[in-house]
């Protein structure tokens, strides 16, 4: 007899190994907001009063965040909620534009130049309608150039 015809409710399904995409992904976007925000592991750590080998588990996605630490590192980065699902299809996983976790690699670099995160805070302390242009004028740039 199956679940069903007992009246017991379904068991779901537990991934036993490795991450599970949406927990690897949630764990990206809290890597990106981070730094971005130019903050280290241990000072947003210290802020949700857990260990900085906590916030490395949460961005590899190895640990799930809770819904209540998950509020912390929201109002400690002064992200929404929605940003750290954006981009995620409706079914079980990432959409197919999700980093994966060797890309994720690729982009530490980028974090590491002090121009490009100078770059990345100015533009996101930008109102709405400049960060728009500026996608706009950068795009018009990149077409002209291939």
């Amino acid at each position: 007899m199956d679940a069903k015809q007992t009246g017991q409710k379904q068991r779901r399904t537990i991934i036993a190994e490795g991450a599970h995409p949406v927990d690897a992904y949630v764990g990206q976007r809290i890597f990106l907001a981070r730094q971005a925000k130019g903050m280290s592991q241990k000072v947003l750590a210290e802020r949700l009063g857990i260990t900085f080998q906590q916030i490395q588990k949460y961005e590899k996605g190895k640990n799930r965040v809770s819904a209540s630490v998950l509020y912390g590192i929201m109002c400690a980065l002064d992200v929404p909620a929605t940003y750290f699902f954006a981009g995620l299809g409706t079914g079980d996983g990432p959409a197919p534009d999700a980093l994966p976790v060797e890309d994720l690699k690729a982009i530490k670099p980028l974090f590491t130049v002090q121009e490009n995160v100078n770059l990345l805070q100015n533009y996101l302390r930008a109102p709405l309608a400049v960060r728009k242009a500026v996608r706009s004028l950068l795009s018009i740039v990149a077409k002209e150039e291939t």
